[in-house]
């Protein structure tokens, strides 16, 4: 696969899945979350959380964090197998969206929640590396792929 092939399939990847697992460190130590996600056009997720959650208290302490977005569906694993998973693993920057700064897509996804529900919070999150799972001669490696984002 090119390197313009990788990145659509980094961005089908992306646009067409709903859910996201977001690893965060904090004084408890590490934690991962599976969160649902909204996208915008450069690629940056929006995750929605009640402000009680682990990740979200380690967002607040810090804000690196690494993403997965994969699909279940997967070629199976041979020795001599070569292929693209369907995943994408990311490394990000976290940061709190303040209600001052929400977007109307961000306010649908509130509403469409039909509080009341907890107090929660908005975090945005940055890709700023991306990377494609690979299988090579049976191998376990991943690939950087570098995308073009305005």
């Amino acid at each position: 696969m090119d390197r313009a092939s990788e990145r659509e399939f980094v961005e089908s990847i992306l646009r067409r899945n709903r859910y996201l697992v977001l690893a965060t460190a904090g004084s408890a130590g590490p934690w991962i979350a599976p969160l649902e996600y909204m996208i915008d056009g450069d690629l940056n997720f929006y995750v929605l959380s009640p402000d009680d959650s682990r990740h979200i208290q380690d967002l607040d302490t810090q804000p690196n964090v690494a993403v997965a977005v994969f699909e279940s569906a997967q070629g199976e694993y041979s020795p001599e197998a070569s292929f693209t998973l369907n995943g994408v693993q990311m490394e990000a920057v976290a940061r709190r969206v303040e209600p001052a700064d929400y977007t109307a897509e961000i306010v649908a996804a509130i509403d469409a929640l039909k509080p009341p529900m907890p107090p929660y919070s908005v975090f945005k999150i940055e890709p700023r590396r991306f990377y494609l799972p690979k299988i090579q001669d049976g191998v376990n490696v991943r690939a950087e792929v570098v995308i073009g984002r305005d």
